[in-house]
């Protein structure tokens, strides 16, 4: 049986033993570690600080770039809107002289390169054009002029090429036909032509057109093909007058 100085020894040295005294080097070890945390910290400060600025600087790049890109895009728009716009006959909508001179270049280096089989180039003439102008004024000419572009666009296929060279002068090119297709839709053409007419002011107005015909094939040349289409629609507007005097 312990008596009771003896239990009061054991308390104390039991204390003793679970609550060591904190001094020497474990105060230095931990001075190393909360100095070791301080600088962490600053250093997680100044690494968010300095990815923050990043991001904000590619934020700002990015929203530059977009709006270059915008910019860009905008200007190739109106860059093409141009180009169509110099291609492009104002009164009609169809291809104007250089527009039309600009892909009939396009199909004879298709054909050079056998890309395709040729086609048939026909000029066109309004016989009575200047008689609408004339007796019904200007802007009755300007009708028969759209009227006549609207009948080559509708009787003509998408890769076809209807163009106004300018005045009361037309042109189509049948591109990668053969000469039987090619004379057989001519005579089509011919035939509708020669069949409009349109209401100004409660006047019916005939239109009529002589029109003249040239094949093209590999080797051709631009100003022969012409040549050659236009001697043929004169002689054809010399014949029609002819059978009218009769």
């Amino acid at each position: 049986m312990l008596n009771i100085s003896q239990n009061k020894k054991m308390h104390s040295n039991t204390a003793g033993h679970n609550t060591p005294a904190i001094k020497g080097q474990w105060l230095n070890d931990a001075g190393e570690v909360f100095s070791y945390l301080q600088r962490h910290e600053v250093e997680k400060d100044s690494w968010w600080r300095t990815m923050s600025t990043t991001l904000n600087l590619l934020k700002q790049s990015r929203h530059i770039i977009e709006q270059s890109e915008q910019r860009i895009a905008a200007q190739e728009e109106r860059i093409l809107e141009l180009e169509r716009l110099s291609d492009t006959d104002e009164l009609t909508q169809i291809s104007n002289r250089r527009g039309f001179m600009r892909n009939f270049e396009r199909e004879l280096d298709r054909v050079n390169r056998d890309k395709s089989q040729g086609g048939l180039l026909i000029m066109i003439d309004l016989d009575n054009f200047k008689m609408i102008n004339d007796t019904y004024s200007h802007q009755a000419g300007d009708a028969a002029l759209k009227l006549v572009a609207a009948t080559l666009e509708s009787d003509v296929r998408t890769m076809d090429i209807a163009g106004r060279l300018g005045g009361d002068e037309f042109v189509l090119l049948f591109v990668n036909t053969n000469r039987k297709d090619a004379l057989e839709r001519s005579q089509k053409i011919i035939q509708s032509l020669n069949n409009l007419s349109f209401i100004w002011e409660g006047t019916e107005i005939p239109v009529h057109a002589s029109l003249g015909l040239k094949e093209y094939k590999k080797g051709s040349k631009i100003e022969n093909i012409f040549d050659a289409a236009d001697k043929d629609m004169y002689a054809n507007k010399k014949q029609r007058k002819s059978v009218e005097k009769k």
